[in-house]
């Protein structure tokens, strides 16, 4: 068994779609060791869902659900989130009170399994 330590990064996006995905564990299993979740607003708090999928992306189920990031500050996930082959983790963005998008970014450190 080969372990390989990976990052992912992406600005946030409020669609809950594909375009959510941080990461898949494609051929592989893997270990989120922890996820960032930074909002980079210094006037709104957002408001952000975490999800995986245990399926390949059909179902996914709620890591974090309507978690609140203060202005320019980071929250941070810090307990292990195993995925499967094909897994998917997601990060969506909630629209700011206003309507407005969130500033969001988000990285995550991985243990790839092969």
């Amino acid at each position: 068994m080969a372990s390989t330590f990976k990052n992912a990064g992406m600005s946030v996006v409020t669609t809950d779609d594909a375009n959510a995905n941080l990461y898949t564990a494609s051929g592989v299993t893997a270990v989120i060791h922890a996820l960032y979740i930074s909002n980079k607003s210094s006037t709104n708090t957002a408001e952000v869902d975490v999800k995986v999928t245990t399926d390949g992306g059909s179902t996914f189920y709620y890591v974090g659900k309507g978690l609140f990031i203060d202005v320019n500050n980071t929250l941070i996930l810090d307990k292990p989130i195993n995925l499967e082959t094909n897994d998917i983790l997601r990060v969506v963005g909630n629209l700011n009170v206003d309507s407005s998008a969130p500033d969001l970014e988000t990285y995550a450190s991985i243990l790839e399994i092969s």
